[in-house]
């Protein structure tokens, strides 16, 4: 669970509200939408399109909102069906503190699913069809994710769910938008960064093993137990950084992709904590969600802007 730190004397109402709101649509994890949506992009311009500034700051307000509305949604249904209760550490923490009620959490996740749905119109008026039916899949992925005995994480889906959700429908929905055509170009991006999306929802089940066990949730690590999940967690983020390797052999990428690297050494700093962490450790898990998902945004940024620099510079 995010720390929670919401001191309320003498601030403002609208202040105190928003730091709530702020705390429970969980903004650690936003880099998992707003990356793949700047992998989109620069792949558009890569291959040699204009890219339409106002179009790019659509599609990462459009992207974000909905991740928004997907965390707020899970934690309504996490609590609702019993999982986070008190002792958990599961979502926000502000529905089983108190701070909010599920009513309040359950409205705001259709606020902000709404947003990405007002933004998404001139998007898809501009993009067509193509775009649309990714926007659709990707909001069955976000709002199925966690529905009560059907969602996916119950059924062993979540990884999956996410690695489509983000790697590759963030991914391909941005570079459709500033080129109007369907490619794999985006994807030598897209799916080397799934890998660590899917580490991030490691990491957190890792954290919920116990708690999801006991509910009937069937998560990969209620399914695998806590050490094969902890090789599948070593197992994704190395993925991250193998892929991009292969796909510059290939040539699906040029070379400043591989500018990803610089994010090794953080990333096996974390691998290594996640390993040796006592099983049972919340805390520990907990702390790896949020550093794995900085290490996204870390590698993210390198993989793109390498990218971008190698093709201003060299050309390829």
């Amino acid at each position: 669970m995010t720390e929670i730190a919401i001191r309320c004397g003498g601030r403002p109402r609208a202040l105190v509200l928003a730091r709530i709101w702020w705390t429970a649509v969980r903004p650690f994890s936003f880099p998992v939408s707003l990356v793949p949506a700047l992998m989109g992009i620069a792949s558009a311009w890569v291959a040699g399109f204009r890219i339409d500034l106002g179009l790019a700051v659509l599609t990462i307000l459009g992207a974000v909102a909905a991740h928004a509305g997907a965390n707020l949604l899970q934690d309504y249904f996490d609590y609702t069906g019993g999982i986070d209760k008190p002792g958990t550490l599961g979502g926000s923490g502000l529905l089983v503190s108190g701070i909010l009620g599920p009513r309040a959490v359950f409205m705001g996740s259709i606020v902000a699913f709404a947003i990405a749905a007002f933004v998404a119109v001139p998007l898809v008026a501009h993009a067509g069809l193509a775009l649309l039916w990714i926007a659709l899949g990707g909001f069955f992925l976000g709002a199925a994710y966690a529905v009560p005995r059907v969602g996916l994480k119950y059924h062993s889906l979540g990884d999956v769910g996410v690695f489509f959700a983000f790697g590759v429908g963030i991914t391909l929905g941005s570079y459709v938008i500033q080129t109007g055509s369907m490619s794999a170009a985006p994807l030598a991006m897209g799916i080397p960064f799934g890998f660590l999306v899917v580490g991030v929802l490691v990491a957190n089940n890792l954290r919920d093993v116990d708690d999801d066990a006991g509910a009937g949730v069937r998560t990969l690590a209620v399914v695998m137990g806590q050490r094969a999940t902890r090789a599948f967690y070593v197992a994704a983020v190395l993925a991250a950084f193998a892929a991009p390797i292969a796909y510059v052999r290939m040539e699906y990428l040029n070379a400043g992709a591989i500018f990803c690297i610089g994010a090794l050494p953080l990333a096996f700093e974390i691998m290594m904590d996640v390993w040796r962490a006592p099983e049972g450790s919340r805390r520990d898990m907990a702390v790896a969600v949020e550093r794995t998902a900085r290490l996204a945004l870390f590698y993210g940024v390198l993989m793109v802007a390498g990218t971008v620099a190698w093709k201003a510079l060299v050309g390829g």
